[in-house]
């Protein structure tokens, strides 16, 4: 489904509470407003589709003949944040084909012009402005939807909807042209979308598509409006778009893309550490790499992914985040094409296929496919180091081991029905001295429109180099009990869950168990977590009005209980919750929360949890405030207030985290970001530790195709030595600052050129002041051949 978004730079990110806003996010797509004026249909619509043959000029005017021609589609209906009402302003799309290329023009009319939000930004960056799109399932089989939408300054955005899985993202790029226009009564959009970017069955004659137009209207409240009603107790959408049908020409493209690359990097580092004697003079060094990338669509269902020599760097910074006062190893998003085309084919109920675990291969090939009702997909790579998370249930963290190692994942799918798959999956990480190996088995069963079953049971069989193993058990007295009576010997064991969900338009239910031995693995997932078990509980109602100050109103309930295999208590956790979502596109959310659990071991040596730990009860509130005041101006504050661990110390304490965020489009072209993090604990009667981050993001777009970005990430850590006695006196301070100023080309997701330079810069007591440690200037260049 495709519904207004946030920004998606969040405060409540950097504060560590994803999953509360990644669950929000999707009940609000699920759930809209009481009082109907248009019933939604049970039929899909189904227009037919001219095949026209014309030239037409990409400026965003419609002014040549052949979209007189064209098929005209009304977009009046708003199924966002109401319950298909009729449309506030007025919409028109106009679509036909040539056999080659599917022309879609839309006149979007907006009685206010000035108020329309429209920015240059880069590509997949927009979908928080005025948008209007198109999604297409060209199997017509209601499990994957293309889409395409652009801003009104021609800003791309594309993706793919994946029902079965449920994934939503903007991972796949298409090569396509648009144009969009602000004009003094809306704004015009003209787009085509190249039939070799798309799969579907060319063997047939006449060939019936599903599809939706979308625009996207932001202003006090956000509308989605479209040219269909949307059955609101049926959260699969894709199951109720219309069909367009023709296409009667429309043959695959060669669907081969192939895309050289050059990078060349000059990189100075110096050891600030170095003693006098030896001095801190820079160590320089440079590298140039020859690479290529082939895209090859096999078939109309099978893809082909294939690097050599692969640049498997990538040109976004990671975001700041608090890692001081920490127990479980951090996540970060992947940005690596290689790794993001298709990825929604590896999504299973466990994470098991987290790319960032994959540092630096010198080769990689994926196949991605389906055939009827099955879906497959694998990739291997071979990567010169191997980098993995060790899990527990108290605390993870992430080892490195000295190998080079070969990494796989292999994914099989099979769709009985709309209701019901099927799935298996395999996973491999392997190098001279250490193996590990996942299979398992999964099934997502929609019992009913509004209730659906999802399993996954899975078995590991794991080998650790006995390097590994001393690094964290010198002379068999291990500082991660995880470890504990693990030798250089295999091991096995399994984990499984199960959740079931209930959701409808005004309540969502959901329960979910997990279970994960103490010897299970699965290293090339994310998994932080082993001998652990948890049975999790949420209760959500949901009120909608379109009277009152709030358009959606939510109060919800949660309970959790996580335990390890001998049945000793880690936490349990009961919390209630209220959000409101209101004028200036505000969105309000409170989360209060008591919690008992338990710190980290006295004896790390000791595996077990009771008579080995200190059990905490804590009270503590999460918030989120964010609002739209102006048309470019958005802000956010949110953070966590009330009582905590000090886990190095193990005592309770009093625990402060705050982040406020803006983001500020100066003009259409210059974007400004920033977020500050504060966090502090306090413990008997004085502050134990505090850190910042500030986070700053700003992108200068000349036009659609160039931008400009500096990001700047400093982060600063200070412990207070007299109310800190595990630290024996250690000073651990430390300040960071990480720059990164580059300049884009695009002229396709593939054809592209960076110039960039990056530092880093550290503080602490034996450095003195903030110095610089490191820099690097790069260059890389790639151009695709279809």
């Amino acid at each position: 489904m495709i519904l207004p978004v946030r920004k998606t730079q969040h405060p409540q990110a950097k504060v560590g509470h994803q999953g509360w806003l990644k669950t929000l996010s999707i009940v609000t797509a699920l759930f809209f407003s009481l009082s109907a004026t248009v019933k939604a249909k049970q039929d899909p619509i189904t227009y037919d589709i001219p095949n026209v043959t014309a030239e037409i000029t990409f400026d965003g005017e419609l002014d040549e003949s052949v979209w007189r021609q064209a098929k005209k589609i009304d977009m009046d209906i708003v199924n966002y944040p109401y319950d298909n009402t009729k449309s506030p302003v007025k919409t028109t799309a106009y679509l036909f084909e040539d056999g080659e290329n599917l022309y879609i023009g839309f006149i979007a009319e907006d009685p206010h012009p000035e108020k329309i939000q429209g920015f240059y930004r880069d590509r997949d960056d927009a979908f928080s402005d005025d948008i209007v799109g198109i999604k297409l399932d060209t199997f017509n089989d209601d499990r994957l939807a293309y889409k395409f939408f652009v801003n009104p300054l021609g800003v791309q955005n594309d993706g793919i909807t994946n029902e079965m899985t449920g994934d939503e993202n903007n991972l796949w790029d298409g090569i396509w042209p648009a144009y969009g226009k602000i004009t003094d009564k809306g704004y015009q959009v003209e787009m085509a979308i190249p039939y070799r970017e798309l799969n579907f069955d060319e063997n047939i004659d006449i060939k019936t598509w599903g599809f939706e137009l979308i625009r996207i209207y932001p202003r006090d409240t956000i509308l989605r409006i479209s040219n269909m009603p949307i059955d609101k107790n049926d959260y699969c959408w894709v199951c109720q778009m219309d069909d367009l049908r023709g296409f009667q020409d429309a043959k695959l493209g060669k669907n081969l893309l192939v895309t050289p690359s050059l990078v060349y990097s000059y990189e100075e580092e110096r050891d600030l550490y170095a003693p006098d004697d030896v001095g801190q003079e820079w160590q320089d060094s440079d590298d140039t790499d020859v690479g290529v990338n082939v895209r090859w669509g096999i078939t109309p269902d099978i893809l082909l992914n294939a690097t050599i020599n692969p640049d498997f760097s990538t040109v976004e910074a990671d975001n700041g985040q608090l890692s001081v006062n920490k127990t479980s190893a951090l996540f970060f998003a992947e940005k690596r094409p290689f790794f993001l085309d298709n990825s929604e084919y590896f999504s299973t109920p466990f994470n098991l296929v987290y790319t960032r675990n994959i540092i630096n291969p010198d080769w990689g090939a994926k196949l991605t496919g389906r055939s009827g009702n099955h879906s497959f997909a694998g990739f291997v790579t071979n990567d010169d180091s191997t980098s993995l998370i060790m899990p527990g249930n108290l605390f993870s963290t992430v080892a490195n081991i000295d190998e080079e190692s070969f990494s796989g994942a292999f994914r099989y799918r099979y769709d009985v029905n709309d209701d019901l798959s099927f799935g298996a999956i395999t996973t491999i990480r392997d190098s001279d001295n250490y193996e590990n190996l996942v299979a398992g088995i999964d099934t997502k069963y929609k019992i009913t429109q509004s209730d659906t079953i999802i399993a996954q049971l899975l078995h590991s069989q794991t080998t650790y180099p006995q390097q590994l193993l001393d690094s964290y058990c010198p002379g068999g007295n291990c500082y991660l009990a995880s470890l504990v009576g693990i030798d250089d010997d295999e091991f096995d064991d399994i984990a499984y869950q199960i959740e079931y969900e209930h959701s409808t338009e005004d309540w969502r239910f959901h329960n979910k168990y997990e279970d994960i031995g103490k010897e299970f693995r699965s290293d090339l997932g994310f998994q932080v977590h082993s001998d652990y078990n948890k049975f999790s509980s949420t209760l959500n109602r949901f009120y909608y009005s379109d009277q009152h100050w709030w358009s959606t109103l939510t109060f919800g309930a949660q309970y959790s209980i996580s335990h390890n295999d001998d049945d000793e208590l880690i936490s349990k956790t009961q919390s209630v919750s209220a959000s409101a979502e209101g004028p200036w596109q505000s969105f309000f959310d409170l989360v209060l929360t008591h919690e008992d659990r338990v710190g980290l071991r006295y004896d790390s040596n000791d595996a077990s949890i009771d008579d080995n730990t200190t059990r905490f009860s804590l009270s503590y509130a999460d918030f989120i405030a964010e609002a739209q005041p102006l048309p470019n101006v958005f802000v956010g504050l949110s953070g966590r207030v009330g009582e905590g661990i000090d886990y190095l110390n193990d005592r309770e304490g009093d625990i402060y985290e705050l982040a406020p965020f803006i983001s500020w489009n100066v003009t259409a072209h210059l974007e400004t970001e920033l977020t500050l993090v504060y966090a502090e604990l306090e413990a008997d009667g004085d502050f134990v530790y505090r850190e910042n981050i500030a986070d700053l993001r700003m992108t200068y777009a000349f036009d659609i195709n160039n931008l400009l970005r500096l990001s700047m990430v400093y982060t600063s850590a200070e412990y207070n030595q007299n109310n800190n006695p595990q630290l024996f006196g250690i000073d651990g301070d430390e300040d960071n600052l990480a720059t990164e100023l580059i300049y884009s080309y695009k002229l396709n997701p593939q054809t592209v050129f960076f110039l960039g330079y990056s530092d880093n810069s550290i503080d602490n007591r034996e450095v003195g002041s903030l110095k610089q440690n490191q820099r690097n200037v790069f260059m890389k260049m790639s151009y695709a051949w279809m």
